[in-house]
């Protein structure tokens, strides 16, 4: 492309994030501003945006866990996620090249895995990059004609645990401090979960728990308040989580597919995932 349709691909900054939104609302997607400005200020140098002249028409985030490994070692896992074109500007070669710079970008970091969560239209584009199929998973949605409700953040207790280390299968803690910050949040002594607003409808994850019981509490305590719709994504082989999500009135309204590229496959224990945080960090 030359002139007026050069696209160009560059790093993002927070004054490109109300026309980033935009291409979010032409997806339909449930994020918030504030979803994308914890992503920007969680990983400022690993964002990107492309232009056509002045005019922004994709973007690409990623994020790295744990957020500070000391310089030199290896980053051991990482997310791309927030891959959007404008429908006008498809097919032209900018969907690739935001994933190439954000692919540059994390094999410069030395990371070991990287995944992503593919829609049934990005899983062949992702395949063809070299990605392979971890799991399926379903976002299970409980619908309502009404609006959906503004969530007001609590203070909790530390998120950093052994039990959620082991649910993911990284450290995490900073990405859980700053999502807890814009949710309601529920700690017991058996695991945690968050509740928070979104665009579409209220987000329920993540969440984690020793166990279907401990579960169970935790968002039948969160969902105690909430009017409107909610969605929740749900790892497909955690069936007793399946379980628990039609038993409180949620059906399945969307497939998705966890998708990994690397050195090695980072294997989370979704026994202990009863929610995850958003398809765009895992």
């Amino acid at each position: 492309m030359t002139g007026s349709e050069a696209v160009l691909v560059r790093t993002m900054r927070e004054d490109d994030l109300p026309e980033a939104d935009k291409l979010r609302a032409v997806a339909g997607w449930n994020q918030m501003p504030t979803d994308w400005l914890r992503i920007l200020r969680y990983q400022p140098d690993g964002c990107f945006v492309a232009t056509i002249g002045d005019a922004l028409v994709g973007t690409v985030t990623t994020t790295s866990y744990p957020h500070d490994v000391p310089s030199g070692e290896p980053v051991p896992l990482a997310w791309i996620g927030m891959m959007l074109v404008h429908p006008d500007h498809r097919r032209k070669g900018i969907g690739s090249a935001l994933m190439q710079r954000a692919l540059e970008y994390l094999n410069a970091t030395g990371v070991e895995c990287i995944k992503l969560d593919a829609t049934p239209v990005g899983e062949p584009v992702y395949t063809r990059l070299g990605f392979q199929q971890e799991w399926r998973f379903h976002r299970w949605q409980k619908s309502s004609d009404e609006s959906p409700a503004t969530v007001l953040p609590s203070s909790p207790r530390t998120l950093s645990s052994e039990l959620d280390l082991a649910a993911f299968g990284v450290d995490r803690g900073h990405w859980l401090k700053m999502l807890a910050a814009d949710s309601a949040v529920i700690v017991t002594d058996n695991g945690f979960g968050m509740l928070r607003t979104g665009r579409v409808a209220t987000y329920l994850g993540p969440i984690t728990a020793d166990g279907p019981d401990a579960a169970a509490d935790i968002v039948d305590t969160l969902l105690n308040s909430v009017h409107g719709p909610v969605v929740w994504d749900m790892p497909s082989p955690n069936t007793a989580g399946e379980q628990l999500a039609r038993s409180r009135g949620f059906e399945p309204v969307r497939d998705l597919t966890r998708m990994w590229l690397g050195k090695r496959l980072l294997a989370p224990e979704l026994k202990y995932q009863f929610g995850l945080s958003d398809p765009g960090a895992g």
